[in-house]
């Protein structure tokens, strides 16, 4: 978090008032202390203050046209809420009730700007709590591992605060013990003991608090074995619990999202004939609040869902040691010259590594799958570059938007419904190609997943009969390992060209950075440089792979339930607003006009635009469509970008149904 101008012009309006009364906001101190967020906590209380005030400003203003432009015309806005004289009073007092609107809205704003950054601590730390303990397995195990093959402790916490990208936010609060002790002077005990105020995780102080009993003793070992065994019936636990959650919120989802909005928009839809005013809050159902709402659940998930670490690509150096340094190499250069060589190297390779993925670009768009956007967004403006000549000239010339909140006018009705089954294939036409490669990422490094527990297998047996792991390694590239026999291939090859091991396993980490792989082979190469018990090692790591691939099974095959439930959930709401486009809206335009014609008042009151109607049910069901993908890709595969198939394919449907059935 950055200190700005604003946040010291804050402390020095604010900061006063809120230091004298810290002692009242104890719990939130220790929030922020949780959160890791680097402000005292009458700093944070002043500039969330500050900002509180800012937007409370900008929701006057906002409040105050709004206002405006509501009371101005209250007549037919405000007739689905309140009858004419009511309405009539209202414009005689225009500017009294501006005003007030005003202030609610500088209220409400300057509330939820300062709510948002009151609680945000206590959110942020849950979210830390919530990695902690989910990053908890795997990193206690790579401990067990590495103690077992006779590492101290103090190393295996500094080994494990170099890979926070690896192993998360556990790694990371070990790295702020080891910090403790390397820069702040204090001994192993005080550092934990720190660590035990600062973290947010029940989970993390009880680990810590064993570890500070049994530090004395010798006993530390077989101590990280027991919380690992015990962390693995704790992780099988969550998974039925997460599964369980995800039954409730399935269904929260379907009632709150699906079910009631349709439920809105038909009560709606009835009511424009009584009330004219009531399509200006389809406007916002279908527009903001629907989008909105999907964006909550979103979050919401990603809150009960299973942790997602993306490993970052390791630092694996060119030469161990520098050139110049070895006696016997007599260079005669210069530390001047040889920087400048350096400097030379270094954008040798920059340049070799541009051309590699100019060359190889299949390979290149596999492991980025982002980089299809540069070829698919082009396609996409291509072809909007071919529209129609009268649709080209419409948006020229003939694009009117009516910002008063009324119904939208016929011309801009049939623009949009023009223009946006043009937009409707660009999104497909960019977003395919970064679905197919995105998926097949996810295919490959499932695959090499399912095969990382035979490679730990075979590895162990092979070190059990007195193998070295490089030559282990060599025997295994030539078997059978799926998609995992290519990239042993390579680092055999590395292996017989003098590369070290645990250079040549760094360099399979980064040609295959999954999650699970990222931490097996961190642990193999921190083994392989410290102990020479590589079958403890290796065996606790292949049962710990074992259980993970166990419970990702489990989880993968009670998934496929929320997607179908979506689907069907969405096909609903589609023949729902399909039977409202093509049966109700027809026989009640006709009704209307035969009620005017006879001169009967009601329902006959001239509002009902079957166009625009057509239209919101159309745009009502894209955004069902995207909405729903996203949030099967959620809670189907963890990930949104899993979802986006979802969505395509809903869309393309809604596409189809309304162009040539509507």
């Amino acid at each position: 978090m950055t200190y700005t101008s604003v946040d010291e012009l804050a402390y020095r309006t604010f900061g006063n008032f809120f230091y004298k009364n810290k002692e009242s906001f104890q719990e939130l101190k220790v929030k922020i202390r949780h959160s890791h967020i680097p402000m005292s906590v009458d700093q944070y209380l002043a500039s969330a203050f500050m900002y509180s005030i800012f937007a409370g400003i900008i929701g006057g203003i906002f409040g105050g046209w709004l206002g405006l432009k509501t009371f101005g015309d209250s007549i037919s806005r405000l007739s689905l809420f309140v009858d004419s004289t009511r309405a009539g009073f209202a414009e005689e007092h225009l500017y009294m009730l501006a005003i007030l609107i005003a202030l609610l809205f500088f209220i409400i704003s300057f509330l939820t700007v300062f709510g948002v950054a009151y609680i945000y601590p206590y959110f942020q730390a849950d979210i830390r709590n919530a990695c902690i303990e989910k990053s908890m397995l795997p990193a206690v195990t790579y401990m067990y591992a590495l103690t077992r093959g006779g590492m101290s402790i103090y190393d295996v916490f500094r080994s494990l605060s170099k890979y926070v990208h690896i192993f998360g936010t556990s790694a990371e609060e070990v790295s702020y013990i080891v910090r403790d002790m390397d820069y702040l002077g204090m001994d192993f005990i005080s550092a934990l003991k720190e660590a035990k105020e600062r973290t947010p995780s029940d989970r993390f102080k009880d680990f810590v608090d064993g570890l500070i009993l049994v530090s004395s003793s010798g006993t530390i070992t077989e101590y990280i074995k027991n919380k690992s065994e015990q962390y693995q019936d704790m992780a099988e636990l969550a998974n039925h619990n997460l599964l369980k959650r995800l039954d409730v919120l399935a269904e929260v989802y379907v009632t709150v999202l699906v079910a009631g909005p349709l439920f809105i928009m038909t009560t709606l839809v009835v009511l424009q004939f009584f009330r004219p005013a009531s399509a200006q809050i389809l406007y916002m159902l279908i527009y903001v609040i629907i989008p909105i709402a999907t964006l909550l659940f979103i979050v919401l998930l990603d809150t009960v869902g299973e942790l997602s670490m993306s490993p970052e690509k390791g630092n694996i150096p060119g030469y161990p040691i520098n050139l110049a340094d070895i006696p016997e190499l007599s260079s005669e250069i210069s530390v001047e010259e040889e920087e400048k060589r350096d400097k030379k190297l270094k954008l040798y390779r920059q340049l070799y590594n541009i051309k590699d993925r100019l060359f190889n670009p299949y390979r290149t768009i596999r492991d980025e799958p982002r980089y299809t956007f540069f070829l698919g967004v082009p396609l996409g403006l291509y072809y909007l570059t071919h529209l129609p000549k009268t649709l080209t000239d419409s948006i020229n010339f003939n694009l009117h938007w009516n910002l008063n909140f009324a119904h939208v006018s016929n011309s801009s009705v049939q623009f949009i419904s023009a223009i946006d089954d043009y937009l409707i294939i660009f999104i497909v036409i960019v977003l395919i190609p970064f679905i197919i490669f995105y998926e097949i990422r996810a295919w490959r490094m499932r695959k090499i997943d399912e095969r990382m527990p035979d490679l730990l297998r075979n590895l162990s047996s092979m070190n059990d009969s007195g193998i070295l792991l490089s030559n282990s390694l060599k025997i295994i590239a030539e078997s059978k390992m799926g998609l995992l026999s290519n990239e042993l291939k390579k680092l055999k090859e590395d292996l017989s060209w003098g590369t070290s091991t645990s250079r040549a396993l760094m360099k399979l980490e980064n040609n295959i950075r999954t999650a699970s792989s990222s931490r097996i082979i961190h642990t193999l190469i921190k083994a392989n440089e410290s102990t020479s018990d590589l079958k403890s090692v290796l065996s606790i790591t292949a049962e710990q792979v074992k259980g993970d691939e166990r419970l990702k099974k489990e989880r993968s095959s009670e998934m496929v339930v929320y997607v179908v439930t979506i689907y069907v959930a969405f096909f609903v709401f589609l023949f729902i607003v399909y039977v409202l486009a093509v049966y109700f809206f027809p026989e009640s335009a006709s009704f209307k006009s035969s009620s005017q014609g006879m001169g009967s008042g009601g329902i006959g009151n001239g509002y009902f635009n079957m166009g625009e109607y057509t239209m919101l049910m159309y745009h009502s069901a894209l955004v069902q469509a995207i909405t729903s993908g996203l949030i099967a890709g959620k809670m189907g595969q963890g990930s949104v970008y899993m979802g986006l198939k979802y969505s395509v394919s809903m869309m393309i449907i809604t596409y189809a149904v309304f162009t040539f059935m509507v």
